[in-house]
């Protein structure tokens, strides 16, 4: 976002900052755009200039979010010690339970995933350069890579929806043990 004008940047902010509320009040399902407006203090030509619809905007704000776990993923990986994933899988439990929610919902409603397949592919185009593959003449190599990028991804999104629904029976450093347990069977 930083390389777009400064009245983007900051349309873009209010837009994420203020959906992001309204998640927290209300299914998205309920949610309209003129709702999303009057949160942001913009026009409803502004924002049909930038998305074409609800769905247009979910798009942009789950990768959006997805963007955030993975730059800080991608900047702590040398830093920390640890997994690319499990930093990930950290970053996840810290988001909101009504966002997550929406998220998970969004793969249980087949209309809803149609129009998010690009968040689908982008997330795998990210998880894809993290799965550690290696150099092989194997030609199967790739499908094998990706394989486990979906696998770890899968076990990623459950582990995290299980948490939500059990934090009160397991905390959160026992469940983050618990995860890379789990991590190091399936490497």
């Amino acid at each position: 976002m930083e390389n777009l004008d400064l009245r983007i940047q900051k349309t873009y902010k209010s837009l994420i900052e203020n959906f992001e509320g309204l998640l927290n009040e209300k299914e998205f399902e309920k949610i309209s755009v003129t709702e999303i407006c009057d949160a942001a203090m913009i026009r409803r030509p502004t924002f049909y200039q930038h998305f074409l619809d609800k769905y247009d905007f979910l798009t942009f704000f789950i990768k959006h979010k997805m963007n955030l776990v993975f730059d800080y993923a991608f900047q702590n990986i040398n830093e920390k010690e640890g997994d690319f994933f499990v930093l990930v899988f950290e970053q996840l439990l810290n988001e909101s339970d009504n966002v997550l929610e929406l998220i998970f919902s969004i793969q249980m409603n087949s209309d809803i995933m149609l129009e998010m397949a690009s968040v689908q592919e982008y997330g795998q185009k990210m998880l894809r350069t993290h799965v550690n593959g290696g150099e092989s003449k194997n030609k199967l190599q790739p499908f094998v890579t990706e394989y486990k990028g979906q696998i770890i991804m899968g076990v990623t999104i459950q582990s995290v929806y299980w948490y939500k629904n059990n934090k009160d029976k397991i905390g959160t450093e026992e469940m983050i043990k618990l995860y890379k347990r789990t991590l190091e069977k399936l490497k």
